[in-house]
C-alpha cells in the first residue's frame, strides 16, 4: 500500500510548492469568476434602477413645472382685460388704443412670474388694431398647425412654435378665445421660459444629458447636439426592452439607445393628449467604470489568495528544511542590518558549525562599523557646527536701517497729507514684509526676487520722490532660480551709499541677462561712487568672505552665500567711479542643479530655515 505522506516527502520541494499553490488557487480563481458575474450584474441593475428613479423624479418636477405655467395661462386668458377685449365691440383704432392704455394684467403677469417669457393674443375681427402682445390672426397665422388645432379643440394644447426672426423653437400653451356665443375668435400663446426646463436638469450628474419632448415626439429641450430643439424622435415606440412604473429603459439598438443607458418617462397633461416625454441619457462609462472597479477587486482577492497559497508551501516546506531556513533567516537578518543573534541552533552538524562563524563575523563587522560611524559622526559634526556657527553670523549682520526709514516716510506722509497715499505706502510695506516672511531654504524664482525687489523700490520711490528713478530690464526667463535676497540688499546699498546724497536726478538700474555660460545681475547707480580707500577696503571683504562687522556687510554677506552654494568661481565684482555712480555685478551659473542642497550636510536645511526667520525677525 502506497503512503502518501512517504511520496509526500520523496517529492521535490519545488513541485510541493507547485502542487500546493495550484490546490489553493483554482478554487478561488473559481469562485471569484461567480462573484464577479453576479456582482456586475447587480451594479448593472442598481445603476439602471438609479437611472430610472432619476428619469421618475424629472419627470415629476416637470409635470409641476408645467402645471404652473398652465395656471398661470388661466389667469392670461380668463381676466377682466381679455374679456373686455373679447366680448366688447370696439368701432374705431381710438377704442383699441384706449384699451391697450389701461390694460395691465399682461405685464403683471410678465412682471410676477418669471416662468413666462413671453406672451401673445391672436384676435380674429375686422379691424383689429395690433399692439405689443395683440396680434390680428393674419392669414399666414391662420394657417398653422397650432392655430388650426386652437380651433378645433376648445381646451388648453402645449405645442411647439418656431419663431421665424429668432429661428428658436418655443414651448407654448395655447388656449382658445371664445365669445360670449361660444364662437372662436383666436388664441392665446403663452411662452415657457426656456430656465423653467433647463433648471430641473441642475441637481443631476454632470455626465447625465437629457431630452424633453411634447406631443408625437418634438423635442422643446436637449442637451445632446444630435437632437436639437425641434427634431422629431420616432425612437419611443416598439423600442423598449422592460418597463417600471412610467420609466421604461430604451433599447442600445436604437439611434437613442446607442448614446449610453437612456430612459424615457412620459405623462399625459391632464388627459389631454398632450404627452410630454423625459430622456434621461447617462453615458454608458459610468456602468463599465463601475463594472472595472470590480475586476480590479476580484484581481486584488486573486493576489491575495496567490501570496495565501505561497505563504502555506512555505509553512509545508519549513517540514523538510527547518534548520536550513533557521540559518537562512539569521543571514537575511544579517544583511538587513540587524546583527543580534541570540538564538542558538540545536546539534552539532554543519549547520551548527556555520551558525557559529556566522556570529563570529557578525562580532567583528559591528565592531568595524562602530569605529567607522564614530569617526564620521566626530567629522560630520564638526563640518555641520562650522557650517551653522557661520550661518548664524550672517543672520545676525542683518540692518534694520531701511525698516526704520520706510516707517518714517509713511508717519510724514500721514502726518503732511492725511490723504489715501498713505494707505497706498502701508500696502507696499505690508508686501515686502509678507515677502521677507516667506523667504524659506532653497531657491526662488527670479520673478519672485524681482517682484520683492521692486516692491523695495517703490517704497524708496515714496521716501525720496523726483529726486530718485529706477528701471528694471531682463531678459533671462523669470522662472529661473535664484538664491532669495540677493538683489534686494545690492539695491539696498546703492540707496544707502550712493543716492541719499544725492540733491536730485538720482538713478538705479537693473539688468538681469544672459553672458555666456552665466546669469549677471548688475545694480547701477548714478551716486557718489566709492573712494579708492574705501574701495580696497571693500574688495578685501569681499576677497575674504569677512562678513563680521563694518559696513557692507550686506554686499559680503550675498557674495558669501553665492560662493557657498555655486562655487568660488562665482560672485560679485564692483566697479565704481568717483563722482559718477557704482555699478555691482554678480555673475551665477547659467544651469542651476536645483538639487544643490542635497550636497550639504544633512541639517543644513534646518540652518537655512533658522537663517530666514531671524533675517525677517531682524
Amino acid at each position: 500500500m502506497v503512503n502518501p505522506i512517504q511520496v509526500l516527502l520523496n517529492t521535490k520541494f519545488r513541485n510541493k510548492l507547485i502542487f500546493m499553490c495550484l490546490a489553493a488557487i483554482i478554487p478561488t480563481v473559481l469562485a471569484g469568476i461567480f462573484l464577479l458575474w453576479n456582482l456586475a450584474d447587480m451594479m448593472r441593475t442598481s445603476a439602471e434602477n438609479e437611472l430610472i428613479s432619476s428619469a421618475d423624479s424629472l419627470k415629476i418636477r416637470l409635470k409641476d413645472s408645467i402645471v404652473t405655467v398652465s395656471n398661470i395661462s388661466e389667469r392670461a386668458v380668463d381676466n377682466d382685460d381679455i374679456r373686455t377685449l373679447l366680448h366688447s365691440n370696439f368701432i374705431n383704432s381710438d377704442d383699441y388704443y384706449n384699451f391697450y392704455m389701461q390694460t395691465t394684467a399682461v405685464s403683471e403677469i410678465i412682471n410676477a412670474y418669471p416662468q413666462v417669457s413671453e406672451i401673445a393674443y391672436y384676435i380674429d375681427r375686422p379691424g383689429f388694431v395690433n399692439h405689443n402682445v395683440f396680434h390680428q390672426s393674419t392669414d399666414e397665422i391662420k394657417s398653422t398647425y397650432w392655430y388650426q388645432d386652437a380651433q378645433t379643440y376648445s381646451q388648453p394644447r402645449w405645442q411647439i412654435i418656431f419663431d421665424k426672426e429668432t429661428e428658436i423653437y418655443s414651448l407654448c400653451l395655447v388656449t382658445p378665445l371664445l365669445n360670449n356665443n361660444g364662437s372662436f375668435m383666436g388664441a392665446a400663446v403663452v411662452y415657457v421660459n426656456p430656465e423653467v426646463y433647463s433648471s430641473l436638469c441642475t441637481e443631476l450628474p454632470a455626465n447625465y444629458n437629457t431630452i424633453f419632448t411634447v406631443g408625437q415626439g418634438i423635442v422643446f429641450h436637449s442637451t445632446i447636439q444630435d437632437y436639437p430643439t425641434g427634431k422629431f424622435i420616432s425612437e419611443m415606440k416598439g423600442s423598449f426592452v422592460y418597463g417600471v412604473s412610467d420609466s421604461n429603459i430604451i433599447s442600445d439598438r436604437t439611434a437613442l439607445g446607442k448614446l449610453g443607458h437612456t430612459v424615457v418617462s412620459y405623462f399625459d397633461y391632464e388627459n389631454t393628449g398632450n404627452l410630454f416625454q423625459v430622456y434621461l441619457v447617462s453615458p454608458d462609462s459610468i456602468f463599465n467604470d463601475e463594472i472595472n472597479q470590480v475586476v480590479f477587486t476580484y484581481i486584488g482577492y486573486v493576489f491575495l489568495c496567490i501570496v495565501l497559497s505561497v505563504l502555506l508551501a512555505y509553512l509545508f516546506s519549513s517540514v523538510f528544511s527547518r534548520r536550513i531556513q533557521f540559518l537562512k533567516n539569521k543571514m537575511h537578518d544579517v544583511a538587513e542590518g540587524n546583527f543580534e543573534l541570540n538564538d542558538e541552533i540545536k546539534g552539532t552538524d554543519e549547520i551548527f558549525d556555520l551558525y557559529e562563524d556566522l556570529k563570529k563575523m557578525v562580532d567583528r563587522m559591528q565592531t568595524l562599523i562602530n569605529d567607522a560611524y564614530k569617526a564620521k559622526i566626530q567629522s560630520e559634526s564638526f563640518k555641520l557646527n562650522q557650517v551653522e556657527a557661520e550661518f548664524k553670523a550672517l543672520a545676525s549682520q542683518i540692518n534694520p536701517h531701511f525698516l526704520y526709514n520706510t516707517l518714517e516716510t509713511i508717519r510724514m506722509k500721514a502726518f503732511v497729507n492725511n490723504d489715501k497715499e498713505t494707505a497706498d505706502l502701508v500696502k507696499k510695506l505690508g508686501k515686502f514684509m509678507r515677502r521677507c516672511l516667506e523667504v524659506k531654504d532653497g531657491m526662488v524664482t527670479l520673478e519672485s526676487e524681482l517682484e520683492f525687489t521692486k516692491s523695495y523700490l517703490e517704497l524708496q520711490s515714496a521716501r525720496f520722490g523726483d529726486r530718485v528713478s529706477y528701471n528694471i530690464y531682463c531678459e533671462v526667463d523669470r522662472q529661473y532660480k535664484i538664491l532669495p535676497l540677493i538683489i534686494q540688499p545690492i539695491v539696498e546699498n546703492a540707496f544707502v551709499h550712493g543716492i541719499e546724497g544725492a540733491k536730485a536726478n538720482g538713478k538705479i538700474s537693473i539688468k538681469v541677462f544672459y553672458k555666456g555660460e552665466n546669469v549677471l545681475i548688475e545694480v547701477s547707480d548714478n551716486g557718489s561712487g566709492i573712494e579708492p580707500d574705501k574701495l580696497r577696503m571693500l574688495l578685501a571683504k569681499l576677497e575674504e568672505n569677512d562678513t563680521s562687522s563694518g559696513k557692507s556687510i550686506g554686499l559680503t554677506n550675498v557674495n558669501k552665500r553665492i560662493k557657498m552654494y555655486h562655487g568660488e568661481q562665482y560672485g560679485m565684482t564692483v566697479e565704481t567711479v568717483l563722482g559718477k555712480g557704482t555699478t555691482i555685478r554678480i555673475a551665477i551659473p547659467r544651469e542651476v542643479d536645483e538639487n544643490v542642497m542635497k550636497q550639504l550636510p544633512e541639517k543644513y536645511s534646518e540652518i537655512s530655515g533658522n537663517i530666514s526667520a531671524k533675517l525677517n525677525k531682524e
